[in-house]
């Protein structure tokens, strides 16, 4: 038999041929049936993964079984070529293997048809006179039946056991540990931001968690790609999109360390059935949470920090420690509850108590001193705006949030990468906390008349009140910049106050109109 590495006319080459082009060892291909045919092109009547009896009527007889079958002469070159087109017809249809019925019409397995299917990748088997067609038929059906009765077991206590896992107390991480362990495979859950929630290894094997992953998982997202399969690494990897399109709810993702077969996949759909089921409840209680976390947060606001503690202890643990590093991050693109169920994972990731919550549409996140770091650079991989501040003690919470909430906004505004600290912004001066986008709108309105007479060729308002201002309202220095008289410079300022309708000897006024030069578009 081609194929079968003890058989006389196994060919090793062949074998590796075989195994490039299907990824599977020849023998351990699946069949879908025997079909007995000696049609010269049988292929309309085949399905893919079929294995061919034939008697080879549709050769030339060179070698006839018994006299009564007529032989006839074809030269060498001929025949073989007849063998291989027949061969590699079949082949590229999909056929697996060929089962010859030798001393029929042939004496035994023309030479020609082996070298063929060596050529061509398909398993060549002898069938005996004594064997007939009929009995591999039968044979071939009882093999189906009994692998059929077989998956069909296989599968019912696979999706038994995942579903008894669902119901444990921890019935999300007990679905995803059983799915691991039934498929034979790694499993991990990812929140709709493709953030990593669950990893569970793949059993008794090296498979790992493959680097490029979480880039994967967030094209999936991105794209809302309801199936993927990938090859990441040297690893092949299914991507599974939870939730509805609009409202995914995380990703389910397989690392395979083997092909999946129907069974596998059948328990996957049960498996998506049960994590869907799971996630949505999820929602519902993390929608509770956080209206709960809310309610925490405005109780330590009021002073009752000891009522808050001892509900944080009974349902996530303790309060950080003082001082507190307070943390406030603005979501750049998911909204505010998709970004707090994915925190929810952080208490584990860096392993400190922290607390956190809804805090005016954006997110607060409170943290010991000490262990502030560490949860920054988690945070680091959310897309959120991050402004950062400290207080003492609880007390000064409500300071530090709206401190926090300010560098937020000035980062937004700069684009920056990294959380802002309130403590660089004050350095920095008020002006910082200004928007610049609203401060331009105010600054034309403000200097409108001024611009319109300069556009005209009637002044030089604008640089005339910008170095007068600079010069804190003094003539003499401001005119010797201006290289313009005295004179000129003091009717130029009363011509500003009359056309921006201003006391311009009002310090409020002078202060409001040097900021509106300083945020007045080029």
């Amino acid at each position: 038999m081609v194929g079968e590495a003890d058989s006389p006319v196994s060919d090793s080459s062949t074998d590796i041929e075989d195994e490039e082009r299907t990824g599977v060892p020849a023998l351990d291909r699946e069949f879908a049936w025997l079909h007995a045919t000696d049609m010269i092109d049988p292929t309309p009547f085949l399905g893919p993964a079929e294995v061919i009896l034939t008697l080879g009527w549709q050769f030339p007889v060179t070698e006839a079984a018994t006299s009564s079958v007529a032989e006839e002469h074809v030269p060498a070159e001929r025949l073989q070529r007849i063998y291989d087109d027949y061969v590699r017809l079949v082949a590229a249809h999909g056929v697996i293997a060929i089962g010859f019925g030798s001393d029929v019409v042939h004496r035994g397995v023309a030479a020609e048809l082996t070298r063929a299917c060596r050529r061509y990748g398909l398993i060549l088997f002898d069938v005996p006179y004594e064997i007939s067609f009929m009995d591999l038929l039968q044979e071939a059906a009882l093999v189906m039946q009994r692998d059929d009765s077989a998956r069909t077991s296989r599968s019912l206590r696979a999706q038994k056991a995942i579903a008894n896992a669902a119901t444990r107390r921890d019935g999300l991480n007990a679905t995803l540990r059983e799915t691991g362990r039934q498929l034979g495979c790694g499993v991990a859950l990812y929140d709709p931001l493709g953030h990593a929630v669950t990893r569970v290894d793949a059993p008794g094997t090296v498979v790992e968690t493959p680097s490029g992953l979480a880039d994967v998982v967030k094209e999936s997202l991105s794209a809302e790609q309801r199936f993927r399969s990938v090859v990441v690494g040297s690893t092949e990897v299914i991507l599974q999109l939870l939730g509805e399109p609009g409202s995914i709810t995380g990703v389910l993702v397989l690392t395979l360390s083997k092909g999946f077969d129907d069974v596998s996949r059948n328990v996957l759909s049960s498996v998506l059935a049960l994590v869907s089921v799971s996630l949505e409840q999820n929602q519902v209680l993390s929608r509770m949470y956080s209206t709960l976390r809310e309610a925490l947060l405005q109780l330590i606001l009021s002073g009752n920090v000891s009522v808050t503690g001892h509900i944080m202890e009974r349902l996530w643990g303790s309060l950080p420690a003082l001082p507190l590093t307070v943390l406030v991050g603005i979501p750049m693109k998911a909204d505010m509850a998709q970004h707090l169920r994915s925190i929810e994972a952080l208490q584990t990731e860096v392993s400190c108590p922290i607390f956190f919550a809804p805090y005016r549409g954006d997110i607060a996140v409170v943290a010991h001193d000490a262990d502030a770091d560490p949860v920054v650079n988690a945070l680091a991989t959310y897309d959120l705006a991050i402004g950062r501040s400290s207080c003492a003690s609880w007390e000064g919470l409500a300071h530090a949030l709206e401190e926090a909430r300010r560098a937020a906004e000035v980062g937004l505004r700069h684009g920056a990468d990294r959380a802002m600290s309130f403590t660089e912004i004050w350095r920095n001066g008020v002006t910082d906390l200004i928007d610049a986008s609203d401060a331009a709108h105010v600054a034309r309105r403000s200097l409108a008349p001024l611009v319109e007479n300069d556009a005209v060729g009637h002044g030089d308002l604008i640089r005339t009140l910008r170095t007068w201002l600079r010069h804190h309202g003094r003539v003499a220095p401001a005119s010797r910049e201006l290289g313009v008289h005295r004179h000129t410079l003091e009717n130029r300022i009363r011509q500003i106050a009359e056309l921006v309708d201003m006391d311009l000897e009002d310090f409020d006024v002078q202060i409001e109109l040097g900021l509106a030069l300083r945020y007045l578009p080029s």
